[in-house]
């Protein structure tokens, strides 16, 4: 649990607010529909994005963005490790 204390990062928040508007969209989306979406500039939604592509969290298709497959690895290592521990 995150102390108190604590300030949160935009930057992630944003992030994290960003992969759950592409979670509940099959097709991808513009950054101006993200944007809208996720309550954020356009701007910061471009720059946002660039950077997560760039990262493999999101792809880029045409003139849109679905979720990267860099989230699916990390679940998968994750899942996997705890399947291993529950084994044990």
């Amino acid at each position: 649990m995150p102390a108190k204390s604590c300030r949160k990062v935009e930057a992630l928040v944003i992030s994290d607010n960003i992969l759950n508007v592409l979670q509940e969209h099959k097709e991808p989306l513009g950054i101006a529909e993200i944007a809208k979406l996720a309550e954020i500039s356009n701007d910061i939604a471009f720059r946002q994005l660039g950077t997560m592509e760039d990262l493999r969290w999101v792809e880029k298709i045409r003139d849109g963005y679905i979720l990267g497959m860099r989230l699916a690895t990390v679940w998968a290592r994750r899942k996997s490790i705890t399947e291993s521990k529950l084994e044990r």
